[in-house]
């Protein structure tokens, strides 16, 4: 059954409207990976809206990586939910490689901190290495992270250190190996400082994942990481 728009006084632009519906159209599998998307013609007559209405609409959703137009042959839809199977501790990098996604990174940066007060205590210090980045899953942002680290570990500050798998550096050049995990997950909305990395409009809806890991019994990590809730999902086998 297609939606309606509202064209009341008072309401969402209706290129805005349009964009919604053919978003939770996407996200909700009516289309998939790779399937030709409605054309303009298509969609004015369907929500009885100008050509000026669809083409905003559509602008937006390419702008956002649901759609790609290839001008004389259609327009295909990219969007992919990201899938992360929590079965063990594991790179990142390297769980998204076995979904054929190649990782890279936007934003690294390090320095010495006086963390907040909950992050301390989970840490037991009251000085922390901070790593924060910004991941890439096929060169669109998926995850901005904020990982903290005791200054007790002595790890090196150099940014490009950390610009690939930090669990990959710390095993391979410090001898450091994460051993277990606990994460925390809740759905929130995207706070102000965390949006432009993300490249969405603040308060819409992310993924917001807390982990404490540990090497052997000891705590390593403390990392807050924020996913658009958009473009990943998290599924845990038990």
């Amino acid at each position: 059954m297609t939606k309606t728009l509202d064209r009341s006084r008072g309401a969402q632009p209706l290129y805005r409207q349009l964009e919604m519906i053919l978003r939770e159209e996407i996200e909700n599998g009516q289309y998939s990976h790779g399937d030709a998307f409605p054309c303009e013609r298509e969609l004015m007559e369907q929500f009885n809206v100008s050509r000026i209405t669809v083409r905003q609409a559509l602008r937006n959703l390419a702008d956002l990586h649901y759609i790609s137009p290839h001008p004389g042959k259609g327009t295909e839809v990219v969007f992919s939910k990201i899938n992360e199977n929590l079965k063990e501790v594991i790179p990142f990098s390297e769980e998204m490689a076995k979904h054929g996604i190649a990782m890279s990174t936007s934003y690294c940066v390090t320095e010495y901190v006086k963390p907040e007060k909950n992050i301390a205590s989970a840490l037991s210090t009251e000085d922390c290495f901070l790593l924060q980045r910004v991941r890439l899953a096929d060169g669109i942002p998926l995850v901005y992270s904020e990982t903290y680290i005791a200054s007790s570990w002595k790890l090196p500050a150099e940014a490009d250190l950390y610009r690939n798998s930090l669990y990959k550096y710390l095993k391979e050049k410090l001898g450091i190996t994460v051993t277990r995990a606990t994460d925390t997950l809740e759905a929130a909305a995207c706070p102000a400082s965390v949006a432009a990395f993300l490249e969405i409009e603040e308060g819409m809806p992310v993924f917001k994942r807390t982990r404490r890991s540990y090497a052997g019994e000891k705590i390593l990590e403390y990392t807050i990481c924020y996913y658009p809730a958009d473009r990943y999902k998290y599924t845990v086998e038990l």
